[in-house]
């Protein structure tokens, strides 16, 4: 036969029995907030600040720093099959400078050819072939005239957006 399980048995409060924590006294966790048991030198005292006895510092706008401006190290070589073959080592850029500038090359009267190459070993390397009668030094200076205007250009554009 399975035997039943003891249940706890459960005390019955009647209305007539009286409370079993009466004479106990009770900790609250909560402070004595009752007005008796407040004090005068109890009570806390609250500052009231008026906004306009307060003054603002004075904001200081920081001057514009100059530009620093990255030059760029080059040299250049003739080298090529033909005497009108250069190039140009340009130490400290990456594809962004020499894309654009060999983009601003090809439009540039004079110039038959131009590309570049990046290796981890050297500096990047523009290679430039020029038609008969052209001097390099002319159209370098031609492309970098071009490459100041269309910064200007640019630089005017995000002007206007800010």
């Amino acid at each position: 036969m399975a035997k039943k399980k003891a249940e706890p048995k459960e005390e019955k409060l009647d209305s007539d029995d009286k409370d079993l924590f009466d004479d106990e006294k009770v900790e609250s966790h909560y402070p004595d907030v009752s007005n008796d048991s407040k004090s005068k030198e109890e009570s806390v005292a609250i500052d009231v600040v008026d906004e306009e006895e307060e003054e603002e510092e004075p904001y200081e706008v920081e001057p514009e720093p100059e530009p620093t401006y990255k030059y760029l190290t080059l040299a250049m070589k003739k080298e090529g099959a033909r005497e009108d073959d250069y190039v140009l080592s340009v130490e400290g850029q990456s594809h962004g400078f020499c894309n654009i500038f060999v983009q601003l090359l090809l439009e540039v009267e004079g110039v038959n050819s131009a590309a570049y190459k990046i290796t981890k070993l050297v500096p990047p390397e523009i290679f430039i072939r020029l038609e008969d009668g052209y001097k390099i030094n002319e159209i370098l200076y031609k492309t970098i005239e071009v490459l100041r205007a269309e910064v200007g250009k640019v630089e005017k554009v995000f002007k206007k957006l800010m």
